[in-house]
């Protein structure tokens, strides 16, 4: 599995290194770190993902936002953080308690690279009336089945067509039948679209 480029945001330098001590030298390379997020896309060049210890490091999102980069960022304002990461549209997010794990630090980072968006099960539920207010209060147009549901948080899981009908014994036909209608409902066109709106509408949680 190729290496990650990656840019840590912490705002001293036992933060920094404590954080990039959390990521697998096998999964992660750092190709730079800094107390505050540099201005700009430019300065990013190189970097894939941003862990960040902190929203209140990353300064206001430029003009056009982040559409290149993915962001992982460890805070317990969850509220200010989505707010921040609106602003931003970055390819792929994850917000995690300031506790995390190493493992759930480097799932989060490898998933947001990849275009999705993580948000843990129990912090969620921390999280869920600052989410809801955070986006709006926004609900899908037209809403999800049960299992429809079902379908979309075994995606989000990352199984492919054949694993999700064997989870929930129906045909892989009848898996194509339902992400059909849940990228319809969900106005996208690829399983990462379907994942990151269903985030973005409290729908899944990684």
């Amino acid at each position: 599995m190729a290496e990650t480029p990656t840019y840590i945001v912490a705002p001293t330098p036992v933060a920094r290194s404590g954080l990039r001590s959390m990521l697998d030298p096998e999964l992660f390379v750092v190709v730079g770190e800094a107390g505050f997020l540099p201005d700009g896309v430019a300065a990013l060049r190189g970097a894939d993902v941003i862990v960040a210890a902190g929203e209140e490091n990353l300064g206001a999102a430029p003009a056009g936002g982040y559409p290149s980069l993915a962001f992982v960022i460890l805070t317990d304002d969850g509220d200010r953080t989505l707010s921040w990461l609106r602003a931003a549209s970055p390819f792929g997010w994850g917000i995690l308690p300031p506790d995390a794990t190493p493992e759930e630090i480097g799932a989060a980072a490898i998933s947001a690279a990849n275009g999705l968006a993580v948000l843990p099960r129990d912090f969620a539920e921390e999280m869920a009336d600052s989410m809801a207010e955070g986006l709006g209060g926004e609900a899908p147009p037209e809403p999800l089945t049960a299992r429809e549901r079902e379908v979309l948080a075994l995606l989000a899981e990352g199984l492919s067509n054949r694993k999700i009908a064997r989870e929930l014994y129906i045909s892989e036909h009848t898996v194509k039948f339902h992400l059909s209608s849940i990228f319809a409902k969900l106005d996208v066109s690829s399983r990462a679209g379907a994942v990151s709106r269903g985030a973005h509408f409290g729908l899944v949680s990684l």
